[in-house]
């Protein structure tokens, strides 16, 4: 009835980055934090503050003051707050609050009703 995908399709991150990281602890940038720069994790990661640079991670979560601005690459991105650059991810999750302003790659994408999308969107 169901068909499980294989564990690498459309998946930024190999199958042993998957494994060796499972069990790494989830980074936060809190509110009233802001960070400048590049960053990089077979984690997950979660934005109440301000993060501007380029980001790839696992699992992205913009909370509903989180800002995030610049080049994303991830293999899951669940956005409540705001997010504005070029991303490229698997799954996509656009909250009711949320405001996306960028060019999008994404195999799957759900927006919830009053979420906000200005840009360019493609499906891989």
């Amino acid at each position: 009835m169901f068909n499980k995908k294989p564990e690498n399709e459309n998946s930024e991150f190999s199958s042993e980055e998957l494994e060796s990281n499972a069990s790494l602890k989830p980074s936060i940038i809190s509110e009233g934090f802001e960070f400048t720069g590049d960053m990089k994790s077979g984690g997950s990661i979660t934005v109440d503050g301000t993060f501007k640079g380029n980001l790839s991670v696992q699992t992205l979560l913009i909370g509903s003051g989180g800002y995030v601005d610049g080049t994303v690459i991830a293999d899951s991105i669940n956005i409540k707050g705001v997010l504005s650059g070029v991303v490229s991810c698997r799954d996509l999750v656009i909250g009711g609050r949320a405001t996306v302003d960028g060019s999008l790659t994404y195999s799957s994408i759900t927006i919830q009703r009053g979420g906000t999308i200005k840009g360019d969107l493609k499906r891989r």
